[in-house]
């Protein structure tokens, strides 16, 4: 894929990365597959809120950790799922994530658990702390769709 393509954004603050999912939510596509990974407490559910909020969903995002996914009703479905205490991958199966990419977009935290489901649009997200309130936030497109997204990316958040 092309490096080019690629992009790391630092956030001061919770509402900076919220701004970055709103951004991305508001351009998102079924299909789309957002593999969220990083430390735990680094902002993955914070970036959810702000993608729920660009896709038009309301009401309030909470982390999936306990019940594995939950759904937000928008322009697009959001699945928003963490695999943290997923142990098999017949737990994933049990997901249906192909269906969901059919009908809307997945965000998945600790992604890196599990290989992305087949023919999903993946954008990677990873998220570390550089400071006490600011993030960095690096995103790779694995696929054209991932990449034009991002190009929209670059027009709304600079």
């Amino acid at each position: 894929m092309n490096r080019n393509a690629d992009r790391t954004v630092e956030t001061r603050n919770a509402e900076q990365t919220e701004a970055l999912g709103r951004a991305l939510g508001e351009n998102a596509r079924a299909g789309l597959y957002l593999a969220l990974t990083g430390e735990l407490g680094g902002g993955k559910t914070t970036f959810v809120r702000g993608l729920a909020a660009g896709l038009g969903a309301a009401g309030r995002v909470a982390s999936p950790t306990f019940v594995i996914m939950r759904e937000y009703r928008g322009r697009l479905p959001l699945f928003h799922c963490d695999f943290y205490r997923l142990e098999y991958g017949g737990d994933i199966t049990e997901l249906e994530l192909e269906d969901c990419l059919e009908q809307g977009v997945v965000a998945a935290e600790w992604a890196d658990l599990f290989e992305p489901p087949q023919g999903a649009h993946v954008l990677s997200l990873h998220f570390e702390w550089t400071g006490e309130e600011t993030r960095r936030i690096t995103l790779k497109a694995h696929c054209p769709a991932a990449v034009k997204l991002l190009a929209q990316l670059n027009m709304k958040f600079p």
